[in-house]
């Protein structure tokens, strides 16, 4: 649910407000309606933030870092150590940008081996030229050697490389391509190398031993300069009155801590109202559901905050969420892992990520519970083993083989699959329909509820004859009275208020809208089965491979070989499956769900000004 909100208008002398401002960040409740305008001029803020910014940039490179048993403190203070990391990173990236030019240099040198160019130089000096020369083979000419006495040093990836000796003043004309050598030499090039590389380890080392530091003094600077830039942003929004001698300010406060605030400020030398929004207001917003609705909040988040007079769509996405997941993955032994990796890190997790570990659980039991209903545990189709102590439950699986034959040839997972997908739809619509009623009054949700009464009644009038099942005559038309009715408040009460066309048009588009969306909202849902299905038939291949490629080989080598082959290939099989039970659950949820449930999201986070840092 979203949490009731309260708007709180302040008014307090100039010389008080300082001091007050301290006390109400001690309090820690009130959300200071924030001047977007002026906190986007103040450059002083905008310099916070990006120092924030960078500062948590520097907080996910540091974690990146190896862990190491040697730890050191930085000898930095906090105000220079962003500073000085960066500069450390900056200067190893200055070395990889020079060692690239360094080893292309030095690989200049690789094609003609080892060689003196003080002696050259001497040869030179002595009267004689030396020219270095690359040509491909084909090009190569014999006469060469006897005309300037080339001598051949290497053929390298079709390319002759050879030099010429003359003497000095001899003219060489050539169809090749000159060698020219960088300033300096291959050894001196090699020692720049090794010093850069060395240096470069070095950094890597001293940022590895200062990691856990780093970060914990990172932490605190970034929550002091987040202090800052909210006190930044609480001046911004005050208003100076009567010649700047009063300072007005407004804020948020969830209506459970109302009275708390109010005994608060009646002992301050201030002015303050309580007044309820109104719907011109940008209220924020506090998302407070139980335990296990709680679990999925991330989730909501992810997509976006709900708008303070819609309904918070957490505990009502929640069920459908796990069950989604647990269809795409689909195998109960793959379950069984999720949900033991997840208790047994869990137990010793941080409360950060706490939360993650015990959502990952419920999906884990929900893989595992519909794993158990199709039969199928680590690519093993149960219905298929002859195993004695199965023999009772195989003809239970939700399998084509036991209850193909009662839904047309068609797998009971994908009924299932669509059967769950029509219900999230309509549930969907429900949730819209009381989402009007809160925002606008019951009168405009009536036509929701009509479509929602319309389709169930087309489903049970069109869909049980197809099962073969006979409706009673008097309850037939009892049916039909209802979707009369039911298309009436669709085509004659869309938008109250308007004319009788203007419903009747209204009406129509909305039919052809609600004709085309729902069935491809509905097929959608078959991505469920789909997936699920293929990630159990992928598990069943490794299986069926790790023990036919062993086929006769001895027991030892048979026995790590399948080991291997099971392990690899159940592992590209669970991470795919992961991947995929997370997307295609969220992208129903946030497309067909939300969708019909009429979301519009963009809330803003509650965030009350209060003290991060404790002195």
């Amino acid at each position: 649910m979203i949490v009731p909100m309260m708007k709180l208008s302040l008014l307090i002398f100039y010389k008080e407000y300082q001091t007050f401002l301290g006390e109400l960040r001690e309090k820690g409740m009130v959300h200071i309606h924030e001047n977007t305008e002026r906190t986007a001029e103040d450059t002083d803020l905008q310099a916070k933030l990006m120092l924030i910014r960078r500062t948590g940039e520097m907080i996910t490179h540091m974690q990146s870092r190896n862990d190491v048993e040697q730890v050191e403190k930085v000898k930095v203070d906090d105000e220079h150590l962003l500073d000085y990391l960066e500069g450390l990173y900056s200067r190893q990236d200055q070395i990889e940008q020079q060692l690239v030019g360094l080893e292309k240099d030095h690989a200049a040198y690789r094609p003609w081996g080892k060689f003196s160019r003080e002696m050259i130089q001497k040869l030179e000096i002595a009267g004689w030229e030396f020219h270095f020369f690359s040509v491909p083979e084909q090009k190569y000419q014999p006469e060469w050697e006897e005309m300037y006495d080339a001598v051949i040093i290497s053929e390298m990836m079709g390319q002759k490389y050879f030099v010429t000796v003359t003497p000095a003043g001899t003219s060489v004309n050539l169809e090749a391509d000159p060698y020219l050598f960088p300033q300096a030499t291959a050894e001196e090039l090699a020692k720049q190398i090794t010093a850069l590389r060395e240096e470069s380890v070095n950094i890597g080392k001293e940022l590895d031993t200062v990691s856990q530091d780093a970060i914990e003094r990172l932490k605190r600077y970034r929550l002091k300069i987040t202090e800052v830039a909210d006190k930044i942003k609480v001046e911004d929004a005050a208003q100076h009155l009567i010649d700047e001698k009063v300072i007005a300010l407004e804020g948020w406060i969830p209506v459970e801590r109302e009275a708390e605030m109010r005994s608060f400020l009646e002992t301050k030398e201030v002015y303050f109202e309580f007044t309820r929004p109104t719907p011109e207001d940008d209220v924020p917003v506090q998302l407070k559901n139980n335990a296990y609705s709680k679990l999925f909040e991330p989730v909501t988040e992810m997509f976006a905050l709900p708008q303070y007079r819609e309904l918070d769509l957490t505990p009502f996405l929640a069920p459908f969420f796990m069950l989604f997941f647990g269809m795409c993955m689909g195998d109960g032994g793959y379950g069984l892992i999720i949900w033991l990796t997840c208790f047994i890190i869990g137990r010793k997790a941080s409360p950060s990520v706490k939360g993650y570990l015990v959502l990952g659980q419920y999906l884990g039991i929900m893989t595992v519970i519909v794993g158990l209903l199709t039969g199928s545990f680590f690519g093993i189709a149960l219905d298929s083993v002859e195993w004695p102590w199965l023999a009772g439950v195989k003809s239970l699986f939700l399998t084509e083989a036991n209850y193909g034959k009662y839904l047309g040839g068609y797998n009971p997972m994908m009924i299932v699959a669509v059967a769950v997908g029509i219900i999230q739809i309509l549930y969907g619509m429900c949730l819209n329909a009381a989402r009007l009623t809160k925002q606008f009054g019951f009168k405009y949700a009536i036509s929701t509820l009509g479509w929602v009464v319309a389709i169930i009644l087309l489903g049970v009038l069109i869909g049980l004859p197809m099962l073969s099942i006979v409706i009673p005559e008097g309850l037939k038309y009892v049916l039909y009275a209802l979707l009369g009715l039911a298309a009436l408040t669709i085509y004659f009460y869309n938008s109250p208020g308007k004319g009788i066309f203007s419903n009747f048009g209204s009406g129509l588009w909305g039919t052809y809208n609600m004709a085309t969306g729902l069935l491809g909202d509905t097929l959608s849902y078959i991505r469920l089965f789909a997936i699920g299905l293929t990630g159990s038939i992928l598990g069943g291949v490794f299986n069926t491979l790790a023990f036919q490629l062993t086929d006769g080989l001895p027991v030892i080598v048979k026995f790590i070989a399948v080991f291997l082959i099971l392990l690899i290939g159940h592992s590209i099989n669970f991470g795919l499956c992961m991947i995929s039970s997370f997307v295609h659950p969220m992208r129903l949820t946030f497309v067909e769900f939300y969708k019909n449930a009429g979301f519009e999201g963009g809330g803003k986070q509650y965030a009350p000004f209060r003290k991060k840092v404790n002195d």
